[in-house]
């Protein structure tokens, strides 16, 4: 028996050949979708030999007491009274939208032979991996049969979601990438997608993981839908150990979400890229449990090259079944200037880049962040520390000394999500518009992962009217060695060409036309306060800022960026430093900014740069010459 397999059978999957371990011992939570066999066949991945068989020693054990109390004091863990509500609420989903599909199949004149199988409600993220806390929401994948279109759904279920009791917040969108309804029932936050199956009725005993399933599959869009469930499934069954692997994946989501590293849509890796690279490092060092874990993935990742990516599954077992609709996958073989600066792969078929969205300065803050756990975990493992210091909060107010304010107004509710959600998406579009202009000077554009907002406000100059009002930050860190040499020939830095591009690319075609967005640069104490009350809690002030190590600098910024403003009726930013057009309504420019050093800052004060990949980042295919022109 290989390493592998030996891993396997001491700690409780199982092996191809071997017996199987019922989800119900390891997971009960994925066990809706998965087949009624109800086991989870343990996967080796052949391309990953462990580093190391080592076991855990009686002060590993003592150690990892510590991690999983420390874990229940941060909440990390949903009761079971929770979880209860948690399932009652798929349960209800799943019966009042059979009951819905039901009257469909009336209205088309179909006959119904099992009511039981008019659809599947199927959970999968972090509630699906059992590692959900009690503040996580519910990703969940309603499967329909073939007579069920998806804007029919999308359309209709809304309303049917409506009216049971206790849903709120109910929030459609139907244009996304994936298709998606937001709501709140019973105190849950939940994000349900559909995905149609070319069947009459939707088994009871429908295993979804099976690519057999894909060949029968026509539209890529519900590939993609599938794939959610899909990647959860598969990142268990990669895992040698799937108790030791939730308990270390908690810790890391705990340490990710506290950094402020733990947010795909802003441009760091999100559940699932955490999900896989926890998963890499199980698989690596095989029989070891969180406290081991815990060292060795930050071990790991300090060093890690991340334009060679992180994969949990053989890429030939990712690929298309026979007969299956055909996808863009991601490609291996691309040259390091067209690979995104991260890359950790799904074990699915389409395999796709869980972390896409990266940037070169959330990669930057994400290494420097895993440097320093690590030297963290270093010193409680040597007994020098509490095991409480890796989970601090870091201060993002406290990084550095200007920011790039983000303001976003609307007059009405429906307009505010839909503008402030556009926005959010696009957020890590206006990093990359910074990084790639010449003219910035920036080593680091670092999106904060918190939105501030939206709050109702007085309206400007209009007496007794409001307005809702959003905010989004970025931190800026400059070069220094640019900074001083632009000072010295009298020159100012200007981040006007990459947020007036930025503006430029936004669509505004579907949205409230009285929705604004307004940029300007600021400085740490021009923070609004009502920002400072979300992120520090009312009263509170300011936190203490996290110690960074020796020898990080700090850059200078010497003069205010004059303030470009999207109306609700140009998409052309104001023209600064000419004569301003009338149609277009341009905010006050910030008072003058004197020169500021930016105190210690927790960001590394340089660039990422990875083997193959020049000093001067390499532009994104199809960019201009003068500037390159960010992946839309």
């Amino acid at each position: 028996m290989d390493g592998h397999a030996n891993a396997a059978v001491q700690n409780g999957a199982a092996v191809p050949g071997g017996s199987d371990v019922p989800l119900s011992e390891l997971n009960g939570i994925c066990m809706r979708g998965f087949g009624k066999n109800q086991a989870l066949h343990y996967r080796p991945n052949y391309e990953a030999e462990p580093l190391s068989e080592k076991g855990p020693s009686a002060s590993d054990e003592e150690l990892n007491r510590r991690w999983v109390d420390e874990l229940h004091l941060h909440g990390a863990f949903e009761t079971s009274t929770n979880n209860a509500t948690r399932e009652k609420t798929l349960d209800a989903v799943e019966r009042s939208v059979s009951g819905w599909v039901r009257t469909v199949c009336e209205q088309q004149g179909l006959a119904i032979e099992d009511p039981r199988e008019l659809c599947r409600v199927i959970p999968f993220g972090s509630y699906c991996l059992g590692v959900h806390s009690s503040d996580s929401d519910i990703d969940v994948l309603c499967i329909v049969p073939s007579h069920v279109s998806r804007d029919v759904f999308m359309e209709d279920v809304p309303g049917v979601l409506a009216s049971l009791p206790g849903v709120t917040k109910l929030h459609c969108l139907p244009e996304a990438f994936v298709p998606v309804i937001k709501f709140e029932m019973n105190g849950v936050d939940v994000d349900l997608g559909v995905a149609q199956m070319p069947y009459d009725s939707i088994p009871l005993d429908l295993d979804i993981s099976e690519d057999e399933h894909l060949k029968l599959i026509p539209d890529p869009k519900d590939v993609t839908c599938l794939n959610g469930p899909r990647v959860t499934c598969e990142i268990l069954r990669r895992v040698p150990h799937v108790e030791n692997f939730r308990t270390f994946l908690r810790c890391i989501k705990l340490w990710a979400r506290r950094r402020g590293v733990y947010s795909n849509i802003t441009g760091f890796p999100g559940g699932v890229a955490w999900g896989i690279m926890a998963a890499k490092a199980c698989q690596l060092y095989p029989n070891m449990i969180p406290s081991q874990l815990l060292e060795k993935f930050f071990f790991l990742y300090k060093n890690w090259n991340f334009q060679n990516a992180v994969l949990v599954a053989p890429l030939v077992e990712c690929r298309a079944p026979s007969g299956a609709v055909y996808m863009a996958a991601w490609d291996a073989k691309l040259p390091p200037g067209q690979k995104r600066p991260m890359s950790v792969i799904t074990p699915t078929y389409p395999a796709a880049n869980a972390t896409f969205n990266s940037s070169h300065s959330t990669l930057a803050v994400v290494k420097h962040e895993i440097a320093h756990a690590y030297e963290i975990v270093q010193g409680i493992t040597a007994g020098k520390g509490a095991v409480s210091t890796l989970f601090e909060r870091a201060d993002f107010f406290k990084m550095y000394g200007n920011y790039m304010q983000v303001e976003v107004v609307a007059e009405s509710e429906e307009g505010m999500k839909m503008w402030c959600g556009y926005i959010e998406s696009q957020l890590r579009k206006l990093v990359e518009w910074l990084e790639y202009d010449d003219n910035a000077g920036l080593e680091i554009a670092h999106p904060c992962t918190e939105k501030f907002g939206p709050k109702s406000v007085p309206k400007p100059d209009a007496a007794g009217e409001t307005q809702l009002q959003c905010y989004f930050f970025v931190g800026l860190k400059f070069d220094q060695e640019l900074v001083r040499q632009m000072k010295a020939e009298g020159s100012n830095i200007n981040l006007t060409d990459p947020v007036s591009d930025f503006i430029h690319q936004l669509d505004r075609s579907n949205g409230d036309q009285s929705c604004e967005i307004f940029i300007q640069v600021v400085k740490r104490k021009m923070i609004p306060q009502r920002v400072r009350d979300q992120y520090y809690g009312p009263g509170a002030g300011a936190a203490p800022c996290t110690p960074t190590p020796k020898g990080v600098s700090a850059p200078l910024f010497p003069t205010p960026v004059p303030t470009p403003v999207l109306t609700p009726a140009v998409l052309t930013p104001a023209i600064v430093d000419e004569e301003r057009p009338k149609s277009v309504s341009v905010a006050q420019d910030p008072p003058k900014v004197s020169v500021e050093r930016d105190p210690p800052t927790s960001v590394p004060a340089g660039r990422d740069s990875p083997k193959g990949v020049s000093e001067r980042r390499d532009s994104p295919k199809g960019m201009s010459e003068r500037r390159g022109t960010p992946d839309r």
